[in-house]
């Protein structure tokens, strides 16, 4: 039978071909019909043909007309559900070798060290040592608030923030002034310190909450505290350790880093978090409220974190001690800066000062609020310049104390 002709449903200039759905076959007296399978219908317009179709484009043009045009609503984000706090690892780090000579050698140097974290740490609540505080609540609430702006920020920015804010705001950096100012003047205070509005937000949301949840007191515990917008495991443990509670370890980069560098931890850890566990798990318990100011102030002065002076740390001077020192190359810079300073020293032409590498450098500091810097040189004959160790003489203005040290 010849095939049956018919137009197709998706195109009419095609026309399809089929052969009969019936097809009737004898063989030996025996009547077989074979049924072929009917086409398949039309298939469903889906959403993404009727959009290319532009069909979706013309019913929303319609329903504008019909109700106006309608906004889209944008979807907040979840908000991050917090990382739950880990008290103690479930297996304790090793205790490292030799760590117990490594802390007294950093302890006893750092007790020749004024850091910025001295002067301007958060425990001191932007005041200065000889300021007392006018409560113990306002101090507890300018110590968090510190904390809080501390967040990638310098110490001496946090604590002039503090400051302004103790100064600017209507009635000082107390609970009823947080609540009765905006954000955008709590913001105009604190300006400079890193993310400044998200702080200035979360300082409001701390004294609301404050105020609702805790009767206007700041919490003394880790779980209230990690509750508060802002405030993280570091945060809360400094807290506390400055109110005189020893919590645990506060870790931050300076911890974290050095500890790493005198290889601590087996493997090294990638987080403040991990850091502070490790720590937890092995240093005995009454150095965890003096470990964070000693490591900080050392991390700020020898211990840097891109350029260590491993050349003025005792530390690095014993042999085993830190496998990240790197003696030769902070010779090589230190040596270069004397050559540089004797250079735009000499009196005539082609006259420069010679300055041997690892040649002693002395260096007066006095203990004053500003601090002096006063090299003892002499020249020989030749007009060749060296170094000579002795005693410095005051100079007019009366000075109380002068402690002066070899740098290398």
């Amino acid at each position: 039978m010849a095939p049956i002709g018919r137009r197709s449903t998706y195109n009419s200039k095609v026309t399809l071909y089929e052969p009969d759905k019936t097809v009737t076959r004898t063989s030996r007296s025996i009547k077989v019909e074979a049924v072929l399978p009917a086409a398949s219908p039309a298939r469903k317009r889906t959403r993404s043909r009727i959009e290319s179709s532009g069909l979706e484009d013309i019913k929303l043009e319609e329903d504008e007309k019909k109700f106006g045009k309608v906004k889209k609503v944008k979807k907040e984000p979840s908000p991050k559900k917090p990382t739950p706090f880990k008290e103690k690892l479930d297996k304790a780090h090793p205790a490292p070798k030799r760590w117990e000579e490594a802390y007294e050698i950093i302890r006893k140097q750092r007790e020749r060290i004024i850091a910025p974290v001295d002067t301007m740490g958060c425990e001191q609540g932007g005041r200065d040592r000889e300021e007392k505080p006018p409560s113990d609540q306002e101090n507890k609430l300018s110590i968090l608030v510190s904390l809080m702006l501390s967040s990638q920020t310098k110490d001496p920015v946090t604590h002039q923030a503090v400051q302004n804010l103790r100064h600017q705001l209507p009635g000082g950096l107390t609970l009823d002034s947080l609540l009765k100012v905006s954000v955008e003047e709590i913001d105009a205070c604190i300006c400079k310190v890193g993310f400044h509005a998200t702080k200035a937000a979360n300082l409001q949301k701390l004294a609301i909450r404050l105020r609702d949840v805790h009767d206007g007191k700041v919490p003394e515990d880790l779980p209230n505290l990690l509750a508060i917008n802002g405030v993280g495991p570091k945060m809360s443990i400094l807290f506390l350790q400055a109110i005189g509670i020893n919590a645990g370890i506060g870790v931050d980069v300076h911890v974290h880093r050095i500890t790493n560098r005198l290889g601590w931890h087996k493997p090294a850890t990638s987080t403040p978090e991990a850091t502070r566990l490790n720590l937890e798990s092995w240093l005995p318990k009454d150095l965890h409220p003096k470990i964070n100011l000693m490591l900080v102030g050392f991390g700020q002065t020898i211990c840097k974190p891109q350029t260590p002076m491993c050349d003025l740390c005792d530390v690095a001077g014993v042999e085993g001690l830190c496998p990240s020192r790197n003696l030769t190359a902070a010779r090589r810079r230190t040596a270069a800066k004397l050559k540089k300073e004797g250079d735009g020293e000499g009196e005539g032409e082609g006259d420069e000062a010679k300055v041997e590498e690892g040649k002693p450098k002395l260096e007066v500091k006095v203990e004053r609020e500003v601090t002096v810097d006063v090299k003892v040189k002499s020249e020989d004959e030749d007009g060749a310049a060296g170094y000579v160790v002795g005693e410095v003489e005051a100079a007019a203005t009366p000075v109380t104390t002068v402690k002066a040290e070899l740098l290398w």
